[in-house]
């Protein structure tokens, strides 16, 4: 039998005779605690380190936990950018530490890792050891099934992090300055967004005598954070979440590129793009080209462009008026009444994961570690810093972006600090809920100092009533050997579907002539199997 295997199978049992020693006992946890009752616990650690963070070992937080819990920290630390291939490579040569803080675990990982002993199961651990763990599952809808493996096991933590406005990410961003002067509405249809981009290209709403007015650019490089102009204006036809184009009906996984709808979306975006009204670098330019027409220095130029966020494009530091102008368009209402926003809240990879080199009384204690981080004093710690510093209790007058009294604060220059090392930056499990990061105290004027947060949650409050009633979970389990094969057919279909869609969209493919043949070379990819791994997936997970 493989050693590793072996460990892990020699760990469970050791494992299962302490939780049945312990069962009847409401103070069995108190065997973490070495019998002298001084002697922290050492615990071998991985994790990548934020460029904003000086010394994890010396670290005010880190300190505070070392105390908080009797434990002592063995760093195994490499820069934030080089962490997946060392991770990869200390699990490959069997050289990994008793626990992976920060291991950026992916659903593959976990479970091949797990099943091969080197993670060992959570479930017990959490059951005894995890109180906020266990009522993070109760609260949490999609938790406990995001990290369960089809083999009914846990191996690893996420960090959550509920962000409003990132939920709804896909946005459209307007000049209304440019709407009022032309005395045009906000678009809420198709139609309508065509007629306000031709009035843009052919009204001169800067007022500069030029026809130099841009009505709707984009960035499709892949790094910028919804940048890509398909995602919103394609889910006026039929959804789509731009990754892996699946939609959901009734438990079913169906693929959106080969549906007449998506043939309805390419027609309407090719119309925009062959009157003019698409920037013909929104296809290929990064967020770079995108802030270059933004922040253009003499006048405005950008009528309409896509991105996470409004800052993404248009300068909003202090001083910055520009962004004002501009605001978010709703989810459009396509010819057939579609209308829909994209959705991305799920569990994403894990970070906390216990190895089978941990003893019993490490893996406890490290169970009781990740179960801190799951509090929300481990949220304010871990991220800002000890009280006083960065952020406080709010005033009995402040008001959070809810309109309710706030409960915390935090200080102006928090996120201008270049090097600190009072806190882990957002390293590690932790849980920040929706309630959690909305409680924090903002100006009530959303155009204000300060005001930011408080303006991308008025703007996401338009896109919330529109996402699918039933959608695919952004990420899943499945058997090592089909997520082989799956990230293989992910990859040769994902280009296949973009290309096309450009193609499509410029010209370069009928869509009359064409269309046919580009669905048919979808099932020469073996769409049929890839539709079949990830139903299966599903069923594993979800229907139970």
């Amino acid at each position: 039998m493989n050693k590793t295997i072996m460990a892990g199978c020699a760990w469970a049992l050791s494992l299962m005779l302490l939780v049945t020693a312990c069962s009847g006992n409401p103070e069995g946890d108190k065997e973490a605690v070495p019998k002298d009752g001084n002697a922290p616990i050492t615990l071998s650690v991985f994790s990548g380190q934020r460029a904003d963070v000086e010394n994890l070992e010396t670290n005010t937080f880190s300190k505070y936990v070392e105390n908080k819990l009797n434990i002592k920290f063995k760093w195994e630390v490499v820069p934030n950018a080089g962490l997946n291939d060392k991770k990869q490579l200390l699990l490959a040569s069997g050289d990994y530490p008793e626990l992976f803080l920060d291991g950026n675990l992916t659903q593959a990982e976990q479970l091949k890792y797990g099943q091969q002993g080197v993670f060992i199961p959570l479930n017990d651990l959490i059951d005894q050891y995890a109180p906020n763990v266990k009522k993070a599952f109760k609260d949490i809808p999609y938790l406990q099934k995001g990290i369960t493996a089809p083999d009914g096991k846990i191996y690893s933590i996420p960090q959550i992090n509920e962000c409003y406005h990132c939920w709804y990410a896909q946005k459209m961003w307007i000049n209304t300055k440019w709407l009022e002067k032309l005395g045009l509405s906000m678009p809420t249809t198709t139609e309508e967004y065509y007629q306000v981009l031709k009035a843009f290209k052919e009204k001169d709403p800067n007022g500069n005598g030029k026809a130099d007015e841009i009505p709707l650019s984009g960035a499709g490089d892949p790094a910028t954070w919804h940048g890509n102009i398909d995602g919103f204006l394609m889910s006026a036809f039929i959804y789509n979440n731009s990754a892996d184009y699946f939609t959901m009906k009734d438990g079913k996984v169906d693929f959106a590129p080969n549906k007449p709808e998506w043939k309805k979306g390419l027609e309407y975006m090719n119309r925009l793009y062959k009157e003019g009204l698409i920037d013909q670098a929104s296809f290929t330019q990064n967020q770079d080209g995108l802030k270059q027409l933004g922040n253009n220095p003499d006048t405005a130029i950008l009528g309409s462009y896509t991105a996470g966020h409004i800052g993404m494009v248009v300068d909003t530091a202090p001083g910055k008026t520009r962004h004002k102008d501009y605001d978010a368009v709703p989810p459009l209402k396509g010819p057939d009444g579609v209308q829909l926003s994209g959705y991305f809240a799920g569990v994403g990879n894990g970070t906390f994961a216990i190895t089978n080199k941990a003893s019993k009384e490490k893996a406890i204690a490290a169970m009781k570690l990740a179960d801190y981080m799951y509090t929300e004093e481990a949220a304010l710690l871990s991220i800002f810093g000890p009280e006083g510093k960065w952020w406080s209790k709010a005033k009995p007058e402040e008001k959070d972006v809810r309109g309710r009294p706030a409960k915390y604060i935090t200080a102006p220059e928090f996120d201008s600090i270049q090097q600190q090392n009072e806190h882990w930056s957002q390293m590690g499990s932790s849980l920040r809920t929706r309630d959690y990061r909305e409680s924090f105290a903002v100006p009530q004027d959303p155009l204000g100092n300060g005001g930011y947060e408080y303006r991308l949650y008025l703007a996401t409050q338009k896109y919330e009533k529109y996402q699918p009633k039933e959608m695919y979970p952004i990420s899943i389990f499945m058997d090592p050997q089909d997520a082989d094969a799956a990230n293989q057919l992910r990859t040769t279909i994902n280009a296949y579907v973009k290309t096309s869609m450009v193609e499509f969209i410029i010209g370069r493919k009928n869509l009359n002539n064409d269309w046919d043949a580009y669905v048919k070379g979808l099932d020469g990819l073996n769409l049929p199997q890839y539709m079949k791994i990830y139903q299966k997936a599903y069923d594993s997970v979800y229907k139970k």
